[in-house]
């Protein structure tokens, strides 16, 4: 295993891919790149970390080594700490985690001033800086403030004035119970926003840095939370990853609900609520479901796709001023004037969706266009790469079927196989050596036969 450097971050094993002393070079190749962008000598920097244990031995190390005012949020959301950017108009920010990575991992978001993860060809610099790097001296005095009440009371105000206090006020009466694990991480904070708004919780692992399952929520993981469901009579159970900027529900059946749906849903809630829904944009990656077309579409509305990679999303939303945006496949919902997934704004706009339809979440879902999506991951030599994006390019180009392309050879392989289904292909850029394959369709049937064959076809071309 080897650090993974990307535009989505910087991510590895603690004190072994990602020691003490590259975090704190990172750092200080991000802080060459912010004060050359901004021309500002006496930058402020806000910083923040989700709950794993080396969080604050690299927050302490970068801040006792960077020449710069911190803002030092301490344990937070991701989408905390990105709001808290903006809150206290810094200049930039570090998120230390590793998101739905295992917590002997870690690692960096690098922020702008407007709180959202750099786009690539700045989150390139720093990269490039870190390799450039030789010498950096350590400062003596620093000025450090810490924020972290200011932050998350700031958030939680920032996110239920975007649900808004009509929802709000349905929510309250709609008599709601759900069960929550935050596994741990930083999510915690979901628990105090839910109550306020008159959610029942059943708080389930709701002690800071104590991983109790794997930190990404899936089916495997979750299904444990089945009985508790069950116990409590319960409507549903939301689990997030350590820095919360995803949620993933578990409905009472014992089933995941998609990423899929989740985004779906919150396009669905946001595009009815308005008068003229027809001239608005919805982004998303180009691995999302069709489901989320077919909601957006219903409502005249258009839909953008681009690479995978929350920058991407985030970037392409500000540009066509959209009004939602996210990536379906990794159940991450970006919602204005947030410039991030949140899985607790997440969560708030399903319950919202919920309180106003008085209906069961599953009854809700039942009207939605059904679609089959699958995923797999395969291992595979970096080394091939480009040879396997071309081979597997070649062969379905001699079957006739659409392609797109997005982010050039490192990007996403889009087959569009019929008007309801596609097959997709691309490399991971946080988890090494990892190729993704998705298939997704109107009939389960096909989206079986379309991975099966996805999978053929990339085995051919690794040989």
């Amino acid at each position: 295993m080897a650090l993974v450097e990307s535009f989505s971050g910087i991510r590895g094993i603690y004190d072994k891919d990602l020691t003490g002393s590259i975090a704190v070079k990172y750092a200080y190749a991000y802080h060459s790149f912010l004060k050359d962008k901004t021309k500002k000598n006496n930058l402020a920097i806000v910083i923040g970390t989700d709950t794993r244990p080396s969080g604050i031995k690299i927050s302490d190390a970068i801040m006792g080594i960077l020449d710069c005012n911190f803002i030092d949020v301490g344990i937070a959301p991701t989408p905390a700490i990105e709001f808290a950017v903006r809150h206290f108009d810094a200049d930039g920010g570090i998120i230390i985690t590793a998101s739905h990575n295992e917590p002997y991992w870690n690692g960096f978001k690098f922020l702008g001033n407007d709180g959202a993860v750099l786009n690539e060809k700045d989150m390139g610099s720093v990269i490039n800086n870190f390799k450039i790097l030789r010498n950096f001296h350590k400062i003596q005095e620093r000025k450090i403030l810490k924020k972290n009440t200011e932050t998350i009371k700031g958030y939680a105000e920032s996110i239920l004035n975007i649900v808004g206090n009509e929802n709000i006020d349905r929510i309250k009466n709609s008599n709601q119970k759900i069960i929550l694990d935050p596994n741990g991480g930083a999510g915690i904070i979901a628990k105090k926003i839910l109550e306020q708004v008159g959610i029942t919780v059943v708080g389930v692992n709701t002690t800071y840095g104590e991983f109790n399952r794997a930190i990404e929520p899936t089916e495997d993981s979750m299904i444990y939370l089945k009985n508790i469901i069950d116990e409590n009579k319960a409507d549903f159970a939301a689990g997030f990853d350590c820095d919360a900027d995803r949620v993933e529900i578990l409905l009472n059946n014992g089933q995941l609900l998609s990423g899929n749906y989740v985004l779906a849903l919150v396009a669905y809630e946001l595009l009815s609520s308005l008068d003229n829904p027809q001239n608005k944009i919805v982004v998303v990656n180009d691995a999302t479901s069709n489901v989320v077309k077919d909601v957006v579409k219903s409502f005249g509305a258009k839909i953008r796709e681009v690479e995978v990679g929350e920058a991407n999303v985030v970037e392409e939303m500000s540009r066509l001023k959209a009004v939602v945006g996210g990536e379906g496949s990794s159940g991450g919902v970006i919602i204005p004037p947030s410039k991030c997934r949140d899985g607790i704004l997440t969560l708030l706009m399903i319950l919202s969706i919920i309180a106003k339809k008085n209906k069961k979440l599953e009854e809700i879902i039942n009207d939605f266009p059904k679609y089959c999506t699958l995923k797999r991951k395969i291992e595979f030599d970096a080394s091939k790469h480009n040879k396997i994006k071309k081979c597997i390019k070649e062969y379905y180009s001699k079957k006739g079927f659409e392609i797109k392309e997005t982010g050039g050879i490192k990007g996403g392989l889009k087959i569009i196989t019929s008007k309801n289904s596609f097959v997709w292909f691309r490399a991971s850029k946080t988890e090494a050596d990892i190729f993704r394959i998705i298939s997704d369709s109107n009939k389960k049937e096909e989206a079986e036969k379309l991975m099966e064959e996805a999978i053929n076809a990339f085995k051919e071309a690794n040989e």
